[in-house]
């Protein structure tokens, strides 16, 4: 999850893809469509699409939860800037992402952070 908020804080698809599985399925707050992002291909996607929107894109990470089922909780605040508009946002959320091999498979995005804590560190 740090490698991934690493690359959307450098802007780099290329190390976003490097933590991925190649079937990686990606639902993001931020979503301009709101659409699924899949594979390789829709996580480069992703980063276009919110290239396109934000003139200032990163993550803060606050916590990063285990649990014995292999999910991980991460919580953190996004901070963006509008391209354009120069309107300012930050937001806490949380995801709880499936791993396979080590790699980022698919996640699910809270608005409500603890309740992604909740559900992993419910399962340890």
């Amino acid at each position: 999850m740090r490698g991934l908020a690493d690359a959307i804080n450098r802007r780099d698809p290329d190390a976003a893809v490097a933590v991925c599985d190649p079937d990686i399925e990606f639902l993001s707050v931020l979503a301009v469509s709101g659409k699924a992002y899949r594979g390789h291909a829709g996580m480069r996607e992703y980063f276009d699409d919110i290239t396109s929107a934000w003139e200032e894109w990163r993550v803060e990470v606050h916590r990063v939860a285990s649990g014995a089922d292999g999910r991980v909780a991460i919580v953190m605040t996004m901070h963006m800037r509008g391209k354009g508009s120069g309107a300012e946002l930050s937001e806490e959320t949380g995801h709880i992402w499936t791993l396979r091999d080590s790699k980022l498979l698919r996640n699910e995005p809270f608005r409500e952070p603890a309740q992604a804590l909740r559900e992993v560190e419910g399962a340890r």
